[in-house]
């Protein structure tokens, strides 16, 4: 099978893994919880307690609509992420994860919501609904099982695309002349907005619960807030090569990686798919465990490390980071010589 037509195939299956399959639960689930609208009480339960008890309410319209907006919203989320993220022909094993974790998810979500309903049929007062804890295990497992399954349901391809990754001419230094290279890079547009749009949505969903009178309102808005201030940690690096190696910042400090001159084995120039080897942009870990600094499709400079494990940032001019890292490793191991 040529590397294209491993490439469809890929693509259908992850669009029937990612969309079709969890809508079509999101479907059952949803034309379920409306046909026992009637059966339950006005207002039913939706969050309760450590020891099993009831704690939140809501009215009883709003479960099936969450649940078909939670779903939609995934599948949504996780389609564009493939269809934006693998324009290069690039495929790889993570995009067959961001599959498997769209429909097990969407089990999860709409097994809880489901039983959660369907347990209060018949009752006149929802303080008296049942735990939870028989729906969220049995949710847990079969998210499991649903995730499994659609890991499976998809080929094990790997596809390079058809960009070659452009050589690198090495830097030629004096004897003991001093060269220093930086450069900031910064997150594509398109990934930000999704980013931001998604904590935002958080938000005004904390607000919406906080409307209705359930408790957990709290723990969503400090959720939208610990992810903006990850985002303002990680939209932007500043990345400088000099003789104590290369050291990759955010502006606010933190978070900050650096690989010393002496663990350099080696450096290459690269063309990155943030979703097919990455999963998708900020601080990820790929496949293979390469730790990297993805922040948009395109060039970046990849360092092998002595221990064995690879570090990535998408940058420009990447080239002439390579040449000067691997100039200045090489003074290092002749003077350790």
């Amino acid at each position: 099978m040529t590397d294209s037509t491993e490439f469809r195939t890929a693509r259908r299956r992850y669009l029937l893994v990612a969309g079709v399959a969890p809508l079509l639960v999101a479907v059952v689930a949803v034309a379920l919880m409306v046909s026992w609208l009637p059966e339950v009480p006005s207002t039913v339960a939706t969050h309760w307690s450590g020891d099993g008890t009831p704690d939140g309410f809501a009215p009883a319209w709003t479960v099936p609509l969450g649940a078909a907006l939670l779903s939609l919203g995934l599948a949504a989320l996780f389609a564009v992420i493939m269809l934006t993220g693998t324009r290069d022909g690039r495929w790889g094993p993570n995009l067959r994860l961001l599959a498997a974790f769209s429909i097990g998810t969407t089990v999860l979500l709409d097994v809880c919501l489901t039983w959660s309903l369907g347990m209060q049929r018949g009752l006149d007062d929802p303080a008296e609904a049942p735990g939870m804890l028989l729906p969220v295990l049995a949710g847990t497992a079969l998210g499991l099982l649903a995730g499994v399954a659609g890991w499976f349901a998809q080929p094990a391809v790997t596809v390079s695309g058809d960009r070659p990754a452009p050589t690198v001419e090495a830097l030629r230094l004096a004897p003991g002349e001093r060269a220093v290279w930086a450069r900031t890079t910064t997150m594509a547009r398109g990934a930000k907005i999704a980013i931001v749009a998604s904590f935002t949505a958080l938000a005004l969903g904390a607000l919406v619960v906080a409307a209705l009178g359930s408790p957990v309102w709290w723990a969503m808005l400090a959720t939208a807030a610990l992810l903006a201030l990850l985002a303002c940690a990680t939209f932007v690096f500043r990345v400088r090569i000099d003789e104590h190696g290369l050291v990759a910042r955010s502006p606010l400090g933190f978070p900050r990686f650096q690989v010393p001159l002496d663990e350099v084995q080696g450096v290459a120039v690269t063309m990155v798919s943030p979703t097919a080897e990455f999963g998708g942009w900020g601080i990820r870990v790929g496949a293979d465990g390469a730790l990297g600094i993805i922040l948009r499709a395109g060039e970046a400079l990849e360092v092998s490390r002595t221990r064995g494990r690879r570090f990535v940032v998408t940058i420009d001019d990447a080239a002439t980071a390579a040449a000067l890292l691997e100039a200045l490793s090489e003074r290092a191991r002749e003077r350790r010589h």
